[in-house]
Parts: structure tokens; C-alpha cells; sequence
């Protein structure tokens, strides 16, 4: 029996453990992994399987039940099984199957795991040594250190080290760490029974000391302990990981500092360091920044020295990364930022087969992402689509289906580079390796991406009767092309829409609708439904709204002006008339009611005066009514923040108006000026730099005011022609 004990992942234990495995030449080889995942052992050998990859063990009944056992290139367990299955050396799992697992998980309590973290030998091991951080001591103290000559020898050193902190442990072993030790040794006893003679184990360096003594405890011990074990039914399979999941700042427990250099570490041995550099030069010299050869020769220098100084065998990712600041980036810590998340995390996802078993609706989304040409990376990649492409439409529907089922592979951008509209869409796709088993838990509700997207709508309708959440919902199907749920979602927003009484609900469920119907049209889609059920919605929001705005205070109008703005905006979108008349009128009561609350108010005329429908002079005289001295300094400037919303070329252009702000300012009283100051600068801290300093410069030349509120700029018929072609062929595009 051969204990091979490993820490975690690092290229340093896997050499040596191979190197071991020739010396050794074992019959049989006993992994530490759940016993009911063995069955994908062959797998491994796939030549299409290409680390990281993870096994993924589930309950099928309870999805919250999964684990994960993540495997790189250079983890041990990996290339054991890689060996194994090369020298046609039988493999066996040997830890506690997850299918008891899930259900010890339910019954862990606090106080183990706060005793857990109370007392861990390994971090205190770590700290008389000179480290914060057992990872980084066992990296400087096994994964950096020149390869032994006898690599078997240092996992006797290792196993006799476990033992002595084993038996200083303060606190006793968990419940559960007994379990899976009594279930390895009766998976090793059992090797025995087989006839092998000289298995070797490959297991966490913790758990060695308890298989090491298997022959001096009796095998009845063992039975006892586990005999009643309750447990549920599981599911296995590999699925794709990526480094930046394998980093231990993922929060895998076992789980490496810097998944990349451990790579380079474990394909180049001979010269980690300058392989490192070269590329790290490589990078920033894309990124457009200079970095010569000598650089990189001064810099594998410097890592090497700070090694020397280190007392440690070879340069690790600290001493590598000090000397890219150093040498390659000239001291700037922010250059070095490039190359961190490439070079030490790295962006690198695995690999599985086709053919590795997948419930269904996992093999449909790999069919469809295949067939709309989808790659998936980590590493955030933008995607530009024009939904009048069939294969962009396609991907489009692929993508908001996910987005229902908490998939989010894609995030929708408001702005894009190129070609603006309705037309286009702009993505930013970051595939993560957990929405895999969101795509298992997503098979509850269908064996087809479509479906399940359908079958999920379908439950969100009968669940919700909140009409915002519904006219979201809407949304999200027109994009998703969700067709045969629209009736069922329509008629209950009919239904809701009919009773609702809050205009402030309606205002919300508008703008959604608004988008619903655009996009309806630009999908091809049948929407007269949802023309019906907006028909029916804005008369009435355009009637109660000005009833909503009377008599109320501060916090109440900020909450109203938001969605005011939201449907000034949709509606100007949609550019229907009968529409934009209706929001017009009740726009206008609002300005002109003496008992709306004045930020409100302020809006209303500011739109009114946007939209043409109120003249230079209408508006200075409302606003030398609302500064006059009959309204109070808080009435004022409240009125006059919702007047000036979001921009202040109405000053610019309109010199009378910044004429009357002007006296106003210089007539208040100082008690009434510092009452209003706060909220005048809150105003005009929203206007962009450029018109800040532009009303600046005419504040301190108010001779230069060029424009009187009754003069009309004089228009040139033909040079307005002349630019038509152009702006034509803009919209249109």
C-alpha cells in the first residue's frame, strides 16, 4: 500500500506523483473521489476531453444538491487516471458517494463548522513558517522545490507530517470526515479481497494517516459507523470548468492561486519563469505597450534573485509579478493589471465531448449553440446583431430563452459601435461554468430550451399578478419568440389592467408595452393584442395621472417625475399620434394645475416646451409666476429643478429666461438663498461641464446674451434640403 498524499492541485505534486506511480508500479489505483462518479472514469481517456473540466454530481429530484470536483491538467488526480487508464491499471473512486453525501450536508451543524475554523493545523503550520496562507507555504515548500530523486520519499515525509499534526489537532474530526475515511478503507479492503497486492492511493495528504493505518482497525469498526446511512438518488456526468473557477478566489476550497502559472510550471519546467515573461512581454506589446527582449531578460533576473532571497528552490507567481512591475511595466501597477487576469488566472475554459451524457435539454442547448455558431469563453466578447438576419434573429431568440431561464450566458447593451435601432441589438456573452447546472435544474420544466422557456412563462402568468413584473414578461416572450404564451399572458394583463385604479402602476406597465410593440414588429410578430391592450391602458393613465400629481410632497413627485420621464420617452419612441396627443393633454393639466406639486409641474412645462407646444414667452411667463415673491424659495426651486431636468440649453438659448433666473437669484433674501442653495446646486450639478461653463461665460459677459424670446432664427429652406438625402438614409439604416 502506497499513500500518495497530495494538498491541491500543483504541478510540483503531480510530477512527483507520477514519477512515483513508474517507481512504484501499482496493480490498482484508489483515487479520493465519490465512489458513485466512477462510472465516467473511461472518459478521461476521450481525445476530445480537454482540461478543466469538472466532474458534476446531482440529485436529479432536488437541484440545489450538486457538487462539483474540479480537475486541471496538472492536478494530480488527473494524470493518475490518465496513467491508469494508458497502462490499462483498473481505477477505482474511493471516497463516500455523493448520493449519502447530499443528505449528511443537510444535517452539518454551526457549531462543527465554527470549530472547523477555530483551530486549522495547516494554516498554523504555515505561520511558523513565515506565511499568511497554507496555500502559498505548501506551494514555496513542494510545488517550487527542485524535484527529489526519490519523489516516493517525499510522500512518506508528507504522510508522517499529517500524522504528527493530526494527533496535536485540538479539536476532534468532523462527523463527516470519519465517514469518508471509514468508507476509503472499506473501499481499500475491498481492493484487497480483489487480489490486488500493491495498490497506490491517491488522496488529500490529510485523510493519509487514517488509510495508512487501515490494517491496525477493524473492518466491523468501519461497517458499524456506516451501516443506516441514509441517501438519494444521484446523477453524474463532466461538464467544462474554467481557471477562474479552479482559483482558490473562487471559493473552491481546494482550489490553486494562480491556474495559469501552474500550467506554464507544469508543461515547462526547465524555464518557468522566462516562459512566463515572454509572454507577459508578448501581451503588453499587443496592448501597445514597449517591452524589448532585454526587458524580459533583466526581469527573469530579478524573479530569480528574489527566489534566492525567499530561500525558495524556484521564482513563484509573487516574485514574478514584482518583476513585471519592475521591469516590464516601469513600476506602474496598473500595467501589470493586464496581465494578471491572463497570465496568473487566466482565461481558459475546458472541453467535453459531444457525446458525454447530458439530460436532454442540456444536449438541445448544445445543438442550438452549435448551430447559431455560439463559442463559449469566460472572457467577456461582445456580439453585435441585426435582427432583420434570420441567423442573427435566431441567436437573439436563443439568448433571451436562456436569459428566462437564469442563464444569463448574454447581457443586453443599451449602446452600441455602429448601426443604431430597433433593428440591432449589442451583447456582451460570458459563459460561467455554474450555468450548467442551470440548464440541469432548467429540465424540470422541458426537455427543449424552447419549451422549457415556454413551460417557465406559463408558470410566471399563473404566479403573478403584478403588472409591472407581467408587461416585463411580455417583453422578454416578443424577444424570446414565445408565441403560444402570449394569449394566456395578455388576457391576464387585460384582466389586471381593467382593475387597476393606480396611475402610477399603469405608468410603469406602459413603457414595457411600448417596447413590447416595437420589438413585436421588428420580430415579425402579431401584435394587435398588445396595440388593443396599450389602446386601452394610456387613455386611462393620461386621465388619472394629473389627479395623482396634486398634493404631494417631495419624495412622492421624485418617484412620479421618474416615470413621467419613462413615458415621455417611450411614447416619443413610439411616435404614434393619438398617443402622444393623449400624454400631451394630460401633460398640459399638470403644468397648468396651481396645486401640482411644482417639481412636476416644472417637468411638465419643460416637456410642453420641448415638444413645440409651449412658446419662449409661455414659459417665461410661467416661470416669472413660480419666482415670484407670492411662492415660497422651496415652491421656486423645486418648480424650477423640474423646468431645467437633464439639461441646461434652455438657459443657453433663451436669454430671457436666464434673465429672469438671474434677478431672481439676486433678489432673494440670504436666509432664503441659503435654503434654496442645496437645491440649486443638485439641479445644475446634472448639466453637462460644457453648459455649466458655458452658462459660466455668459454669467460674467451678460452683454453677449444673443437670442430674445420673441426673435425667430431665420431658416434657410435650401440648405435644409440639401442634408434630407443624408438623414433619410441615417434613419433609415
Amino acid at each position: 500500500m502506497h499513500i500518495l498524499g497530495i494538498r491541491h492541485h500543483g504541478p510540483g505534486s503531480t510530477r512527483s506523483l507520477l514519477r512515483a506511480l513508474e517507481a512504484l508500479q501499482p496493480d490498482v489505483v484508489l483515487i479520493e473521489a465519490p465512489s458513485d462518479a466512477e462510472t465516467l472514469i473511461p472518459w478521461v481517456a476521450h481525445p476530445r476531453m480537454t482540461p478543466p473540466v469538472a466532474l458534476l454530481l446531482y440529485n436529479p429530484k432536488e437541484l440545489a444538491q450538486a457538487a462539483f470536483y474540479p480537475f486541471a491538467e496538472f492536478s494530480p488526480e488527473w494524470q493518475a487516471m490518465q496513467y491508469a487508464l494508458e497502462k490499462q491499471i483498473p481505477i477505482r473512486f474511493m471516497d463516500l458517494p455523493m448520493t449519502h453525501s447530499f443528505v449528511l450536508g443537510d444535517d452539518k451543524t454551526l457549531e462543527r463548522s465554527i470549530a472547523a475554523k477555530r483551530h486549522d493545523p495547516f494554516t498554523e503550520l504555515a505561520q511558523l513558517a513565515g506565511y499568511t496562507d497554507p496555500e502559498r507555504w505548501w506551494e514555496a515548500a513542494v510545488e517550487r522545490q527542485i524535484e527529489p530523486e526519490h519523489p516516493a520519499e517525499v510522500f512518506q515525509v508528507v504522510l508522517e507530517l499529517m500524522r504528527t499534526l493530526r494527533t496535536a489537532k485540538i479539536t476532534p474530526e468532523s462527523a463527516e470526515t470519519l465517514l469518508r475515511e471509514a468508507w476509503m478503507r472499506q473501499t481499500l479492503r475491498a481492493a484487497w479481497k480483489e487480489g490486488y497486492q500493491q495498490p497506490a492511493i491517491v488522496c488529500g495528504a490529510w485523510h493519509g494517516p487514517a488509510l495508512a493505518d487501515t490494517p491496525n482497525i477493524k473492518a466491523s469498526t468501519d461497517a458499524a459507523l456506516l451501516k443506516g446511512l441514509k441517501k438519494v438518488k444521484t446523477d453524474a456526468t463532466w461538464i467544462p470548468w474554467s481557471f477562474d473557477r479552479l482559483a482558490r478566489q473562487s471559493g473552491y476550497g481546494a482550489g490553486v492561486i494562480a491556474p495559469y502559472w501552474y500550467r506554464i510550471l507544469y508543461q515547462n519546467p526547465a524555464a518557468p519563469a522566462v516562459d512566463w515573461l515572454t509572454r507577459a512581454a508578448r501581451l503588453l506589446r499587443e496592448k501597445g505597450l514597449d517591452t524589448s527582449s532585454a526587458h524580459v531578460i533583466e526581469a527573469a533576473r530579478l524573479a530569480e534573485g528574489l527566489a534566492v532571497l525567499r530561500r525558495t528552490a524556484l521564482p513563484g507567481i509573487d516574485e514574478l509579478r514584482e518583476a513585471a512591475v519592475t521591469v516590464l511595466c516601469g513600476g506602474a501597477e496598473k500595467q501589470v493589471e493586464l496581465i494578471e487576469k491572463e497570465l496568473v488566472i487566466g482565461d481558459v475554459l475546458g472541453a467535453v465531448p459531444d457525446s458525454t451524457p447530458v439530460p436532454p435539454l442540456k444536449a438541445d442547448f448544445e445543438a442550438q449553440a452549435k448551430s447559431c455558431r455560439l463559442e463559449r469563453s469566460t472572457q467577456e466578447k461582445p456580439l453585435q446583431l441585426d435582427l432583420r438576419e434570420t441567423a442573427h434573429l435566431k441567436k437573439s431568440q436563443l439568448l433571451h430563452r436562456l436569459v428566462l431561464l437564469n442563464v444569463p450566458w448574454g447581457q443586453t447593451g443599451e449602446v452600441g459601435s455602429g448601426k443604431q435601432g430597433s433593428f440591432h441589438e449589442y451583447w456582451t456573452l460570458s459563459w460561467q461554468p455554474e450555468f450548467e447546472i442551470r440548464l440541469i435544474e432548467a429540465g424540470a420544466w422541458g426537455n427543449t430550451v424552447e419549451e422549457a422557456a415556454s413551460q417557465l412563462a406559463r408558470h410566471k402568468v399563473a404566479e403573478t399578478a403584478v403588472l409591472p413584473v407581467l408587461t416585463g414578461l411580455l417583453s422578454q416572450l416578443l424577444k424570446a419568440d414565445l408565441r403560444p404564451v402570449l394569449p394566456l399572458l395578455l388576457d391576464k394583463l387585460t384582466e389586471i389592467t381593467a382593475l387597476s385604479r393606480d396611475a402610477l402602476v399603469l405608468a410603469e406597465a406602459v413603457p414595457p408595452l411600448i417596447e413590447a410593440l416595437r420589438y413585436g414588429h421588428v420580430r415579425q410578430l402579431d401584435v394587435q393584442a398588445v396595440e388593443l391592450l396599450l389602446g386601452g391602458m394610456l387613455p386611462r393613465l393620461c386621465l388619472q395621472l394629473p389627479v395623482t400629481c396634486l398634493g404631494i410632497d417631495g419624495d412622492a413627485a421624485a418617484a412620479v417625475l421618474s416615470k413621467i420621464l419613462s413615458v415621455n420617452r417611450a411614447i416619443d419612441i413610439l411616435q404614434h399620434p393619438e398617443y402622444r396627443r393623449l400624454w400631451q393633454e394630460a401633460l398640459v393639466q399638470i403644468a397648468g394645475n396651481r396645486r401640482s406639486a411644482p417639481l412636476l409641474a416644472g417637468l411638465s412645462r419643460r416637456l410642453l416646451f420641448d415638444q413645440g407646444l409651449c412658446s419662449p414667452s409661455q414659459a417665461a411667463d410661467d416661470l416669472h409666476f413660480r419666482l415670484s415673491p407670492a411662492q415660497t424659495p422651496a415652491e421656486a426651486v423645486n418648480w424650477l429643478e423640474g423646468f431645467l431636468q437633464g439639461s441646461g440649453l434652455l438657459l443657453i438659448h433663451h436669454g430671457a429666461l436666464r434673465d429672469l433666473l438671474d434677478a431672481w437669484l439676486g433678489e432673494l433674501p440670504e436666509a432664503h438663498f441659503q435654503e434654496s442653495l442645496p437645491l440649486l446646486r443638485r439641479t445644475f450639478s446634472r448639466f453637462s461641464p460644457p453648459e455649466r461653463e458655458k452658462l459660466l461665460d455668459l454669467a460674467k459677459h451678460p452683454a453677449g446674451n444673443p437670442v430674445n424670446v420673441e426673435e425667430q432664427p431665420a431658416w434657410d429652406a435650401a440648405r435644409a434640403e440639401a442634408v434630407m438625402p443624408l438623414l433619410r438614409e441615417i434613419f433609415r439604416s
